[in-house]
């Protein structure tokens, strides 16, 4: 079979070999959940071309070649749905839910299921959630629902209490280095790999972009700002360009490991930026443990309001970036634009 959908990983084969093992016995929803970076979405739509296919082959991959896959593959398979917020938007809504009830409603036309993706599950507002539990109450006949999700917990607990959990667990670092390396040629990819909490496909997603290049200039950012020699306004543009999720997640990683070296001190802790015990040492008149500490918060709580959608990405990062200025005071009373951010 030559569409992408086959594609698969090698952390993935234990959880595949298990479900594929139960294809007549599969309950009506399965939440695939783990940390962004170990492909679940990919392995969804592997998993939902194997349940349309008409003759899975010894490995229970699509076979590729009945008319079911041909629909699959040219992305037109009356039998298949797949639910994912809109490009104006940042939650999947009430009518897309909807709209999936009414699939379910009919019976399958090709073949003998239907399947639909909902991915990030965790990306559906309260009322879309809503109705999507009358589905998962009253299931139709020959339903399979796979929902994917990198933070579950977002989801209400009557969504998760009437899915089975698949859990996508980060793979061992020997194994995922080990591909890491054969797709990047070996460069840096131990400290990709650390930067992306070993999440090969994060790491490999960083690598790809260009993220250890972005990364050094944050790190300039940060020891201008606090020398009061920088312009946030300047470098959250800068940020907000390298992509704002990205930038946030490097920067809870960078703090925390700021907390982990004054914390510890000389007992060599473990971080993922290297550069940590250099930069305390650089600044060790500016950053002390509690302001880090309510730096964390924020920078946390910012992430929050991204993942929602309620808040702008580039106010985000100019309240961070001027309350990094700063750290040596209390939190500054931050006025105009930038509050609205908080």
């Amino acid at each position: 079979m030559t569409d992408p959908v086959v594609k698969h990983y090698p952390w993935q084969d234990e959880i595949w070999a298990s479900l594929t093992a139960r294809l007549e016995r599969l309950p009506h929803a399965l939440l695939l959940q783990g940390a962004a970076g170990l492909g679940k979405q990919l392995f969804a739509r592997r998993f939902a071309a194997t349940l349309l296919c008409a003759q899975p082959d010894s490995k229970a991959d699509a076979c590729g070649r009945c008319h079911s896959c041909q629909l699959f593959a040219a992305g037109n398979h009356p039998d298949f749905r797949q639910l994912a917020p809109t490009e104006d938007r940042r939650s999947i809504v009430i009518d897309q839910v909807r709209e999936l009830g009414a699939f379910f409603a009919l019976r399958p036309h090709t073949s003998a299921r239907k399947v639909a993706i909902l991915a990030p599950a965790d990306s559906m507002n309260l009322h879309a959630a809503n109705s999507l539990l009358k589905i998962l109450e009253e299931p139709p006949l020959g339903s399979v629902l796979l929902l994917v999700s990198h933070q579950p917990t977002r989801l209400p607990a009557t969504v998760r209490s009437r899915s089975q959990r698949v859990v996508f667990p980060v793979p061992e670092r020997a194994p995922a280095l080990a591909w890491l390396v054969t797709q990047t040629g070996g460069t840096s990819a131990e400290l990709l790999l650390d930067l992306a909490a070993g999440a090969p496909l994060k790491a490999l997603a960083l690598a790809e972009g260009g993220f250890l290049d972005s990364r050094e200039e944050f790190l300039r950012d940060l020891s201008l700002l606090l020398a009061r020699r920088g312009d946030p306004l300047a470098c959250a543009k800068r940020w907000k360009e390298a992509g704002a999720e990205i930038s946030l997640g490097w920067l809870t990683g960078f703090v925390a490991d700021l907390v982990r070296c004054l914390t510890l001190g000389n007992e060599s802790p473990r971080v993922l930026n290297p550069e940590a015990a250099g930069f305390l040492q650089k600044h060790k008149n500016v950053l002390y443990l509690n302001g880090l500490f309510r730096y964390l918060d924020a920078v946390s709580n910012a992430r929050n309001g991204l993942a929602s959608g309620s808040l702008d990405e580039l106010l985000i990062l100019e309240d961070l970036l001027i309350r990094w200025c700063y750290m040596k005071q209390e939190t500054p009373t931050i006025t105009g634009k930038t509050r609205a951010a908080s």
